[in-house]
């Protein structure tokens, strides 16, 4: 095993530790970029009946909760908090049933995301919204299930396409939040196994994934190295 993969590994492990707490989002920059981004988001466009479509490990459901009257969690692998099994491909549910979509970090692992755009339309409500996270720069993860990479231009395209009107295409991130993704994945990996020094490496971990994204806010604000992307999109109303 690489040093990369036993870092991943162990990485994968903290983070399932921590999974529907605020520790999880302090985790790596990268997490708390795109923290930063959604949570100011999800107010704005969730609401009534909403899918978290790839909900995994159900991360964001601690926020999504507090903004809708019906929380669906569903996800290709059959895991005992979710609440549906199924693929973003061929949604098991029906037409215009849903007031929003939830859709993060999915769509690079999904061979047509052009096909699951179409998904999403089909079960929106006229009116209805979705707010989507994808990357533009990202590791080669949940290999080989890892296809895509997303300039906002090519997300417009695809989201128009399916007859979404696009409200707002923002970075989520940039460059030094991607970079220092590595040394957070380190840190953790050498120190979390020792239960005596887990909260203090959590705390110092957040602190330093905190001040990275803080930094990389300030620097290169056209972020052409974007580290994801966020949109909010809407099903026009008939």
């Amino acid at each position: 095993m690489s040093l990369y993969d036993w870092m991943k590994r162990r990485d994968s492990t903290v983070a399932d530790e921590s999974a529907g707490t605020v520790d999880y989002f302090s985790l790596s920059p990268t997490r708390w970029s795109l923290y930063r981004a959604l949570s100011p988001r999800m107010p704005k466009v969730l609401r009534g009946r909403c899918l978290d479509a790839g909900a995994g490990r159900s991360a964001f459901a601690m926020l999504a909760e507090n903004y809708v009257d019906e929380y669906i969690a569903m996800d290709i692998q059959v895991r005992p908090w979710l609440d549906a099994a199924g693929s973003v491909l061929d949604l098991p549910l029906q037409n215009e049933s849903l007031d929003s979509i939830l859709c993060l970090q999915v769509l690079e692992h999904v061979p047509d995301p052009q096909k699951a755009l179409y998904e999403f339309a089909r079960c929106l409500k006229p009116g209805g919204a979705l707010l989507l996270s994808v990357p533009h720069l990202a590791y080669l993860h949940n290999e080989p299930h890892d296809y895509f990479r997303y300039t906002k231009h090519g997300l417009r395209v695809l989201l128009e396409r399916a007859g979404f009107e696009i409200v707002e295409i923002a970075p989520a991130g940039g460059l030094l939040s991607f970079l220092g993704h590595i040394p957070s994945m380190l840190i953790k990996a050498l120190y979390f196994p020792f239960d005596s020094l887990k909260r203090l490496v959590f705390y110092l971990n957040g602190k330093y994934a905190k001040t990275v994204v803080w930094i990389d806010a300030r620097i290169e604000k056209r972020k052409l190295f974007a580290l994801n992307y966020v949109v909010i999109a809407k099903k026009p109303r008939v």
